[in-house]
């Protein structure tokens, strides 16, 4: 007979299933929905812009960018002709460049000089400019690591390639070619260098090629594919072919400005730039302590399909792209309250595309509600394909200073765009952002030529934790490193202005210093209790003179051994080491398990001894030799937990005791005892510490001021350190500061470019 089907278990069986199942979906929806954090970002653009505190800079003082065309592109007036139907010439010549393109700091990144003068300029922009992005980051890029970094660029112009082959030719070309004609080396040079091994690409969708290189990093990194991503975009105008098209087509402005929705809009001002974001996703970021600046909520990618022309825009394309980008976000049209346009400014591009944004924003708002709508093309011109991360990076300042930059030229609006019918506003001065439903949303436009959209969804980054300082060390040790001594003093240099001017917590600059940047072989290390004292000294040394609390040198070719010497008794003192104990895990611990390897053996607690209220007892032999011994190995104990290891231990009177635990010749409790009681060690071998770098280990050295000093004199001697583990019983956060001096040489095509005269 067969047994009975137990329906009511199955059933529950079933629906425990169907929960495990449901709780899958949710977590894959969540993460496909999952906010991405920028935490980093840097730049080079027209008008002298190094920095985003340039950049905002630029836009506070409401700076037109753009420029004659510098004598080092080409003979602007020699290709000059106002008529856009004059075959080979350009009817302008103006445009928005950036300052020395032909420099480069090509021993920083270890590359050859005949190697750096073969790479195109793009190439050698987006290695510096995203390493200062990773910097700003806190992340080191540590090549033997092979960080699952992903990166994405945007480019679509190859000048330099061109003009690599109008110098020498066919006969010109060597291996090293590839690095001047091929785009795809932007990216996978960085990856090399860099040593990451995320997803790797360059992107070309013409002007919205950096925008898609946004979208394509988020959905990597929501797809478990790369843990951070770079996202790039780089332009440069090396020679003028371009220019002769774009003129002949009509997409130029005579006037050589981008007067974006104005009714005298006649088309755009090419220009240079070059961008970076760092991406996480928020959840990692979080984590990790990251500076966040702003958070991509979602985003869209689609293309104009047929229209009246292949480079004409096609409006129905471009709302159902932002509608797709709002529902990705979980956003709606109301909750956004201003758009970075693309706004080329062009007659027909500018009546379409804010027709299209507003047919999609206009949903949902009540009681007049408006919207702010802009285009940091107006400052700088239009930098093609960097054009969407100059975008993204104008709102991400915007939001984080609360305030929209004024949108240039803009004299008599467009006749063709419904001003009066649309509750659309321009700011044409610097203008408080204030939120809508409590946040700043925004939304950043981008089109290709040839029909590529792209649209991201960005809020700004939620309100930082509320940090609890309820521990902190009374002194800080600054570390910094460059690839040259030279370097190195500009970077002492760059870090004392810093400090003048910076409101940050000293510690959190201290780590973000240590922890979050790459080190090199020069190195130098100071100690301070306070901002003023560690900007004082890094002056002295940028001076070159030395100073008290300050050591500079270089690390050799080998990373020197690091030795534990234990002193003998010494002076026998109560509150030795109770800083170290209060704040300090491993410290702490250590002395525990010599209170509790002592039970039995000392009538009173050692840390009642040594911290508490019998403190007299000290005086007693025993009870100071096992104080002794205890503060000793915790010293050890804590400096293994910075990641310093010793190779050898050497130790004389209690010392000798230590040195025998240490080298695991005895066990604690074992050591202890024998120590306490003073009973004489036989033949115990240790390690010898001769031509090691000598830590000395004593109670006189736990304390603050000493124990920095010696980390920093050991850091500089190239002695590795967990600085992560060095600050981690505080709470830190990773905060923006100076990035590396690169020091610049020309290179350049070596080879004249004799054979077209229009090429200077």
């Amino acid at each position: 007979m067969s047994e009975e089907i137990n329906y009511r278990q199955l059933l529950q069986q079933q629906l425990v299933k169907i929960r495990k199942l449901e709780t899958r979906l949710e977590q894959a929806e969540a993460a496909r929905r999952e906010p991405i954090a920028i935490v980093g970002m840097a730049c080079r653009l027209p008008g002298g812009v190094e920095s985003p505190e340039d950049f905002w800079d630029l836009q506070v003082k409401g700076v037109d960018a753009t420029s004659e065309v510098p004598p080092d592109r080409w003979d602007a007036e020699s290709l000059y002709d106002p008529d856009p139907r004059a075959p080979g010439k350009i009817l302008t010549r103006r445009g928005a460049f950036l300052k020395d393109v032909d420099r480069f700091d090509a021993r920083f990144f270890g590359i050859s000089p005949r190697e750096a003068e073969s790479m195109d300029p793009q190439q050698r922009l987006v290695l510096e400019v995203g390493w200062e992005a990773l910097e700003r980051a806190g992340h080191a890029v540590v090549r033997a690591r092979r960080d699952r970094v992903g990166v994405f660029v945007g480019v679509m112009n190859n000048d330099y390639g061109q003009l690599a082959l109008y110098a020498g030719g066919p006969q010109g070309i060597d291996p090293y070619f590839i690095g001047a004609r091929a785009n795809c080396a932007i990216s996978g040079r960085l990856s090399y260098l860099f040593g990451f091994q995320g997803p790797s690409m360059v992107v070309d969708t013409a002007c919205s090629s950096s925008l898609v290189a946004v979208h394509l990093a988020s959905q990597s990194l929501r797809n478990g594919e790369c843990s951070m991503a770079l996202a790039a975009g780089v332009n440069l105008l090396l020679s003028p072919e371009a220019s002769i098209y774009l003129s002949c087509s009509g997409a130029l402005s005579p006037d050589g400005r981008c007067k974006t929705f104005d009714a005298s809009a006649d088309g755009y001002s090419r220009a240079e730039a070059c961008g970076a974001l760092v991406l996480e996703r928020l959840s990692d970021a979080r984590a990790r302590g990251a500076n966040i600046l702003a958070v991509i909520r979602g985003s869209a990618v689609g293309h104009d399909g047929p229209s009246s022309s292949f480079t004409v825009p096609n409006g129905v394309a471009q709302q159902t792209v932002i509608r797709q980008a709002m529902q990705g976000a979980g956003v709606s049209p109301a909750e956004v309250s201003y758009l970075e346009a693309h706004g080329t400014g062009t007659a027909i591009g500018d009546p379409i595309e804010v027709e299209a944004m507003w047919s999609v924003l206009k949903e949902g708002r009540k009681g007049g509600e408006s919207l702010w709508m802009g285009s940091v093309k107006t400052n700088i011109g239009y930098p093609e394909a960097a054009s969407g991360i100059v975008g993204m990076m104008k709102v991400v300042l915007a939001m984080r200073n609360k305030q929209l930059p004024a949108h240039l030229h803009l004299k008599k609006p467009n006749p063709y765009i419904d001003w009066k019918g649309m509750g659309v506003k321009v700011p044409v001065e610097l203008t408080a952002w204030e939120p809508t439903q409590g946040r700043r949303i925004a939304g950043v436009t981008s089109y290709g030529r040839t029909g590529t959209l792209a649209h991201v969804v960005l809020e700004e980054a939620p309100a930082p934790v509320e940090v609890r300082r309820e521990l902190e060390r009374p002194e800080h040790v600054l570390v910094l490193s460059a690839r040259s001594a030279e370097a190195l003093r500009a970077h002492a240099g760059r870090y004392a202005r810093f400090l003048a001017a910076s409101h940050l917590e000293l510690g959190d600059m201290c780590f973000t210093a240590a922890a979050g940047r790459a080190h090199f072989e020069h190195r130098l290390a100071v100690v301070g209790g306070n901002a003023q004292q560690v900007r004082e000294k890094l002056l002295a040394m940028e001076a070159g003179r030395e100073v008290e609390g300050g050591v500079a040198g270089s690390v050799g070719g080998t990373v020197p051994a690091v030795a534990f010497v234990f002193g003998g008794e010494g002076e026998r003192f109560s509150d030795t080491g109770r800083e170290l104990y209060e704040t300090q895990p491993a410290f702490r611990e250590a002395v525990e398990k010599c209170g509790e390897a002592l039970k039995g053996v000392l009538e009173k607690p050692l840390v009642q001894v040594l911290y508490g209220t019998e403190s007299a007892l000290l005086k007693e032999e025993a009870y100071g030799r096992a104080a002794v011994f205890a503060v000793e190995w915790a010293l050890g104990r804590m400096w293994r937990a910075w990641g310093v290891v010793p190779q050898a231990v050497q130790g004389q009177g209690v010392g000798e005791y230590v040195a025998a635990v240490e080298s695991g010749v005895l066990g604690l409790e074992e050591g202890l005892r024998l120590a306490v009681g003073k009973v004489p060690l036989v033949r115990v071998e240790t390690a010898r510490a001769d031509g090691s770098e000598r830590i000395t280990l004593h109670p006189g050295e736990a304390e603050w001021k000493r124990l920095l000093r010696t980390l920093g004199a050991l850091y500089v001697k190239g002695v590795e350190v967990d600085w992560a583990a060095f600050d981690a019983p505080y709470s830190r956060r990773r905060v923006t500061l100076p990035t590396y001096p690169f020091q610049r040489e020309r290179y350049w095509l070596s080879r004249g470019r004799e054979r077209d005269p229009a090429h200077r």
